[in-house]
């Protein structure tokens, strides 16, 4: 059997790890998405031959997705999953395009099946593609800069060699490399890209060279599946050290040096190479191997920032609004004065690639019929200066931030919780302040509204804590228990007329990571995304954490706190002294839950996200149904919520054996940042919520008041 490109897209991590391992071990190219705005932006960059579609996923729904899909790339098989479906369901994907549907658990023999008769099925390998969205490929814009860029991608089709792209994150990098295989003529199959940073120490020879085990499940390496076409590395900087030499051994055996192609009876395959940083950059502040910059880089071609082409904004707005009208069927004519002005004044740190997505978000939620400046999602030039501003003035003095090291000194002893000040075990009770390098953008949906709806995160100078504020705004609400306006089923803000809801998936990332100053923009309510933190933790990664100079004071117990409760309540929660923050949690639910104990200490973020950050929400159906009538459940699904009945688990599988108890962990992970400041000490809790989390660090805020 041919072996195809195949794209996966499901929130759940189990299915997208189950299928990408049979189909991989198939000798299949699989490529991941968890929602479906990602999965689009990868059939248009990526050509898959198959698509598995959940039909529940964030953001865009399965049947948008699929009939966006379907207009990118009629060619496209997409094969819809669900598990729990209709045949109306079912019928209604069929009309729009789907190949087939599946029901969950899935039959691995009737995946494999269907991807053998969609790969058979396909245009044969040796014709060249003809669909729109490989023939239309072009550099949008009228600017000198677009014109250099244009001429620079005339030059790499006409001299067949190698090219190194560089550029700054978004500016479309493999874009550009798109165009440059489409113009040489190449069939869109032949264009096979290495991530370079997925290739490890395990991975890099079977990745490039291939699997022959003597069996029909044999696999060709992606340097003989580019034979006549393109080998795309992207971001080779992004390569560990370590496999540099390997690399390089690889390209020496497959690299004709004359031709800079490799020799394969398919004929030569250009190498295309990505980067952040160009080659002689890399080569003076990162070492990286002048071998590798000579056979990769015959052409170097820098691309532009979008502030460096900002006259092209406008254009790029009209292409992008008209792709995304045409593909979720939306009535947007266009922007008005006052959101141009907005989109024109904006710094762009994505580049091209943020303003496509936040154009794609705005089609799909805006009320239109044109685009105001209330449904972008981007910040206008004083919305900083302004949060800045207001959270200097907010009085809140147990979550004020030591401005620094001097300060920190002439403070005196440093203020602990019923008792004298133990040391750290760094020997200080001080920690630097941190905050974003740049801003990051993530959509979803609200868990009790369900709601669309976006977060935007951004960088604020020392001691400006936390902050929570609507899209439209510049009013903020500060993230300390003094805001807590609600403990209902979540933990909620309001001050200032600014409104914050479920937040405490998001303040326990900002704990475990150490943030101290970000601006959080929101539509009233952070998105729920899959149930857990685990995408926090990916958003917070990708921006980059930043340490600032000046220091915080972290909050540190050294003698016990008990949480007075009604006499013979269930429930108890006390604090202890500990060098670190620690949880220990005692959970005694009805079946099919019922009785779970963990402790976990929090030592560093990744064993967080490894241990606690993927635990999802979960509720009973009673519970669910009461949630629904007091208007708190519209964002539920099966998908974002682990749902229980009196005998079991309505949609497994769990993610781990005692994901009950872990979540119980992180949200009071995420409950105790509202201190204000980091929290050190051992907390012991018994069948508590987001309502007894709240009650005891009001009761420390009344000790650390009285010291």
């Amino acid at each position: 059997m041919d072996k195809g490109r195949i794209l996966i897209v499901d929130d759940q991590q189990e299915i997208l790890d189950s299928l990408q391992a049979v189909l991989a071990d198939e000798g299949h190219e699989t490529i991941l998405a968890r929602e479906g705005q990602e999965a689009l932006h990868i059939v248009q960059s990526d050509s898959p031959d198959v698509v598995f579609l959940d039909v529940w996923i964030p953001g865009i729904d399965g049947m948008q997705t699929l009939k966006a899909i379907k207009k990118i790339d009629p060619q496209c098989t997409v094969i819809m999953m669900s598990g729990h479906g209709t045949i109306e369901t079912a019928v209604k994907a069929i009309k729009l395009g789907a190949g087939d549907y599946l029901e969950k658990p899935l039959n691995l023999e009737d995946v494999l099946h269907l991807v053998e008769k969609a790969i058979s099925a396909r245009t044969p390998s040796g014709a060249v593609a003809t669909d729109a969205s490989v023939v239309q490929r072009q550099i949008i814009g009228l600017s000198e800069k677009a014109a250099g860029l244009r001429r620079a991608l005339a030059n790499a089709v006409a001299e067949e060699s190698s090219v190194w792209l560089a550029g700054d994150k978004g500016t479309g990098k493999e874009f550009a490399a798109g165009i440059i295989h489409a113009k040489s003529g190449k069939d869109r199959n032949s264009l096979i890209k290495v991530r370079c940073a997925d290739l490890t120490r395990d991975t890099i020879d079977e990745e490039l060279l291939g699997k022959d085990n003597g069996t029909a499940k044999a696999r060709p390496g992606k340097i003989a599946q580019a034979a006549g076409g393109t080998l795309l590395l992207v971001r080779v900087d992004r390569l560990e050290k370590s496999l540099r030499p390997r690399l390089g051994e690889i390209l020496r055996d497959h690299f004709e040096r004359s031709s800079r192609a490799f020799q394969l009876p398919g004929g030569p395959a250009r190498i295309i190479s990505t980067s952040e940083l160009p080659p002689d950059t890399l080569l003076r502040k990162t070492g990286f191997p002048q071998e590798f910059i000579d056979m990769l880089s015959t052409r170097i071609v820098r691309l532009p920032t979008l502030r460096e082409r900002s006259e092209d904004i406008p254009l790029f707005v009209e292409h992008f609004l008209n792709e995304a009208v045409e593909e979720f069927e939306r009535d947007i004519a266009g922007t008005d004065e006052e959101a141009m002005k907005r989109l024109l004044a904006y710094s762009w740190p994505g580049n091209v690639k943020e303003l496509k997505i936040l154009i794609e978000h705005v089609v799909m939620t805006a009320p239109g019929p044109l685009i105001t400046v209330n449904d972008l999602l981007i910040p206008g030039e004083d919305d900083a200066a302004g949060s800045r501003k207001l959270s200097q003035s907010e009085p809140e003095p147990v979550s004020h931030a030591t401005s620094g090291a001097n300060d920190a000194g002439s403070a005196g002893e440093p203020r602990t919780v019923a008792g004298t000040a133990t040391e750290s075990t760094v020997g200080t009770p001080f920690r630097h302040q941190k905050t974003l390098r740049g801003r990051v953008v993530m959509y979803g949906q609200g868990l009790h509204s369900g709601n669309k709806t976006g977060l935007t995160l951004l960088p604020l100078p020392p001691s400006a804590g936390i902050l929570f504020g609507h899209i439209t705004s510049t009013e903020t609400v500060p993230a300390i228990v003094h805001n807590v306006e609600s403990t209902d089923y979540s933990t909620s803000l309001r001050s200032n007329g600014s409104l914050a809801k479920t937040i405490e998936h998001l303040m326990a990332v900002f704990h475990v990571y150490g943030l101290t100053n970000v601006l959080v923009k929101i539509s009233g309510e952070v998105p729920i995304m899959d149930g857990s933190a685990l995408e926090f933790c990916r958003l917070v990664e990708s921006a980059e954490i930043m340490h600032q100079d000046e220091l915080v004071e972290e909050i540190r117990i050294t003698e016990p706190i008990e949480l007075p409760l009604p006499p013979g309540s269930p429930k108890s929660m006390r604090i202890e002294p500990s060098d670190c923050l620690e949880i220990e949690y005692y959970l005694d639910y009805p079946p099919p839950v019922g009785k779970m104990h963990m402790v976990f200490p929090c030592s560093d973020p990744e064993y967080f996200k490894e241990q606690i950050a993927p635990a999802r929400t979960f509720g009973f159906v009673k519970d669910m149904r009461m949630m629904d009538e007091m208007g708190l459940a519209g964002g539920g699904r099966l998908s974002n919520v682990v749902l229980l009945d009196d005998e079991k688990v309505i949609n497994p599988p769990l993610r781990f054996s005692d994901e009950f108890v872990r979540h119980k962990i992180l949200d009071i992970i995420g409950d105790f940042y509202l201190l204000g400041r980091p929290f050190i000490g051992k907390i012991i809790a018994k069948q508590t919520g987001h309502t007894e989390n709240i009650a005891m660090i009001r009761l420390i805020n009344e000790k650390l008041a009285i010291l």
